[in-house]
């Protein structure tokens, strides 16, 4: 092997010496710029948060009351968001002029004199700016942000901006995300958002708009209107095609569904925590106080024509969310033209039944796309017989938390069934009426996943679960109140995770025995003990089992040294178990103690019981 001579070895080794001196004396010069700004500030300490990196300097929560000057010329990316800054010199501008982001969220820029808002002009290569936080108003946030021509990210959340004006983007022609969340406001000039063309992500969250009457920016890819106070959304009527793919009109006040634009391409909109009943109802759509001049006899505005052009503008929705509204009907004339329609969430509405006693199943809507459907915790009663055949492709379903039974009450009703489903994989069915599970229930219906919590006093009939022993790998039966006698579960090898709790099983059923378990939950129930070779055979692959609030025996816990000693079995709430002694069931004490001084005096209990038993027999005799 080839070996250096000495000299060269020292001088290689100076030199990396040398050249990390350097970068230490560099990192260093950019700390006492720092530090002595604070020394201006008359607040001394150390800067221990202080973060350098090549292009990069974050100086937040530094305490600054100004920008330091001499930060290099190469800087790239400048973090002073959470200080005190007031004003800016438009002097250290000079030396920023390589700089692409600068975050100045969190000061109090809103204090800012003219001089200070001309900072931003020489920043030419400036690419996101942050000035969230800063009390800034329309006029000040108007000075700040002139000819920023580079500028393509812009967050100013948390102002106290109530109006948007047609000058306050002027001469930033490549913006193409606005973050205006958390703001003040009331009102949008025309004019305001229509120039910039590049414009691809808006967020107006959580601001006091009221209305949105003359939508006009096609060049849109995702809008965020949540949580504001708007009751209608109306689109300009033009022949563009627009590019919104994503609308959020959640936590608002919408009274209908929204006017969309007649081409567009867009796949989620977000309409929960609204205050809709009927979806396109005249009364509501035609309120005339709220369109501009010559839109309310628009064909976009007339019942008929806007349903019959629905399919344009509805085609390409994937996601739609209608939850927490009050919908007492599901708007089958809407579904009907949603044909891409992946995943439908109508949960937390006032739905008495899918369809009503006047609609027949042909009325309904074919979904052919459909693969999540969210029903929870409306008032269903039943499911119409065919009503699966609508949904070809549907893989989950959430029906927890409504009125469904599989008891009749009169000749004609048809009980609860979920056979011949051939794609679903996840049910819920937890907090309804369902008394009884009945043979073939599941039939051909390869369910993973299917909960029935919360269903007091269910009853599982022989066979009713036979149907899933080869798909099944999750199964809630917890807070049902059954006994072992009602629980009659099949071999279910697939088997991963299984919740028991809550309920009054005092035997485990032996169907389960063959599962390959990975976590189960026998919480709250009367257990005594648990079969010593079910255990056995779970320990292959069992990592978790809860078992307290059981009155198990303090003397026949073999099966739980069997869990924690021979094979590591996590107990997460193994100091909350507790057990009873026979010759004193008041008397409880933690599994995990020492109890052979109490189970020999059950022992000599028993010996003296069987002795007294076998005088008496003899006597007899």
């Amino acid at each position: 092997m080839e070996t250096r001579p000495p000299a060269i070895r020292y001088a290689l080794s100076l030199s990396i010496v040398l050249l990390m001196l350097t970068r230490y004396f560099v990192y260093s010069v950019l700390c006492i710029h720092c530090v002595y700004v604070s020394l201006q500030s008359s607040h001394f300490f150390l800067f221990t948060h202080l973060q350098v990196t090549n292009y990069e300097i974050s100086c937040c929560h530094l305490n600054l009351s100004f920008i330091p000057e001499h930060l290099g010329h190469e800087l790239k990316k400048l973090d002073l968001s959470h200080n005190h800054i007031r004003n800016l010199n438009s002097k250290t501008a000079i030396y920023l002029k390589s700089l692409q982001e600068l975050n100045l969220a969190w000061n109090n820029l809103g204090e800012s004199d003219k001089n200070g808002q001309l900072f931003l002009q020489p920043l030419t290569q400036l690419r996101l700016l942050d000035m969230s936080f800063n009390d800034l108003n329309l006029n000040v946030a108007t000075e700040f942000l002139q000819n920023l021509s580079s500028l393509q990210f812009l967050y100013l959340k948390g102002n106290k901006i109530v109006k948007l004006s047609s000058h306050l983007f002027q001469g930033m022609p490549n913006l193409c995300h606005i973050n205006l969340e958390q703001n003040l406001i009331l009102e949008i000039e025309e004019g305001t958002f229509e120039n910039l063309k590049s414009l691809a992500v808006l967020n107006l969250a959580i601001n006091a708009l009221h209305c949105i009457s003359d939508f006009r920016l096609p060049q849109l890819q995702v809008l965020n209107l949540s949580q504001n106070s708007i009751e209608l959304f109306v689109t300009a009527e033009k022949t563009d095609i627009y590019q919104l793919t994503t609308l959020d009109l959640s936590h608002n006040r919408l009274l209908s569904f929204p006017i969309l634009p007649q081409k567009n391409i867009l796949q989620h909109l977000y309409l929960q925590n609204n205050q809709m009943d009927v979806l396109f109802t005249k009364t509501v759509i035609l309120e005339r106080k709220f369109l501009p001049k010559g839109m309310a006899n628009s064909h976009m505005v007339k019942d008929d024509k806007y349903n019959q052009n629905s399919r344009n503008w509805l085609g390409n929705i994937t996601h739609l969310d209608l939850s927490k509204n009050h919908l007492s009907s599901v708007p089958f004339h809407i579904l009907k033209e949603l044909v891409a329609l992946q995943h439908l969430d109508l949960s937390d509405n006032c739905l008495l039944d899918i369809i009503s006693n006047s609609t027949s199943l042909e009325e309904l809507a074919y979904l052919p796309s459909l693969q999540s459907l969210d029903l929870q915790r409306n008032q269903i009663r039943y499911i119409p017989h065919g009503f699966f055949h609508l949904l070809p492709k549907i893989e989950v379903l959430h029906l927890g938390d409504n009125r469904l039974s599989n008891t009749r009450k009169k000749k004609d009703e048809r009980c609860v069934s979920f056979s011949d489903i051939r794609t679903l994989k996840h049910l819920s069915l937890q907090s309804n009426n369902i008394t009884r599970l009945f043979p073939n229930m599941f039939h051909q219906t390869p369910l993973v996943t299917l909960d029935l919590s919360g269903n007091n006093k269910l009853k599982i009939a022989e066979g009713a679960l036979n149907d899933l022993n080869q798909s099944l790998e999750v199964l809630n039966l917890s807070s049902n109140h059954m006994t072992a006698s009602e629980l009659r579960l099949p071999c279910l090898p697939k088997l991963q995770m299984l919740d028991l709790s809550n309920n009054r099983i005092n035997t485990l059923p032996k169907g389960i025995a063959c599962a390959a378990l990975v976590e189960a939950d026998v919480r709250n129930n009367s257990l005594r003990s648990l079969d010593e070779w079910m255990v056995a055979y779970w320990s292959a692959t069992l990592q978790s089992l809860w078992i307290s609030g059981n009155p198990f025996n303090c003397c026949s816990l073999t099966w739980l040294k069997v869990l924690t000693e021979e094979r590591n079995i996590h107990l997460p709430d193994l100091q909350l178990a507790h057990c009873l002694y026979w010759h004193n069931t008041t008397q409880s004490a933690n599994v995990t103690n020492n109890h052979s001084q109490h189970c020999l005096a059950d022992a000599s209990t028993v010996g003296d019981m069987l002795v007294l038993i076998l005088i008496i027999l003899l006597f007899k005799m």
